[in-house]
């Protein structure tokens, strides 16, 4: 499943962006009338709801005959107005961190 797909929105949108769209989505697909968009929808705003989330699985989870590589996504990120250049070394620690924290969780199970 492709979160940006299910939401209808670009791989740029905005924490705003996102927020707002899963809030009209799921008035129009209620969870008691329409269960299973419903979760569907939720699911993608779990995916997208933060742009760290949004990066994450921009790098790691999407599929690569569909998506673009991760260097076309840093320079996509990079081209975004109000933005020098993509996130510091800080935040990709950050990023893999939590890569490697779910990798090893999911492994576990």
């Amino acid at each position: 499943m492709n979160p940006f797909a299910v939401l209808n929105l670009s791989i740029t949108c905005s924490d705003a962006d996102v927020r707002a769209r899963y809030q009209t989505l799921i008035k129009r697909y209620p969870p008691e009338t329409q269960p299973e968009a419903f979760q569907l929808i939720h699911e993608a705003y779990t995916k997208l709801r933060t742009e760290h989330d949004r990066w994450r699985w921009l790098f790691f989870n999407q599929d690569p005959q569909v998506g673009d590589t991760p260097l076309q996504v840093l320079q996509t990120f990079a081209r975004l107005p109000g933005r020098s250049r993509p996130p510091g070394h800080d935040a990709f620690r950050q990023l893999l961190a939590g890569a490697v924290k779910a990798a090893a969780t999911s492994n576990q199970s």
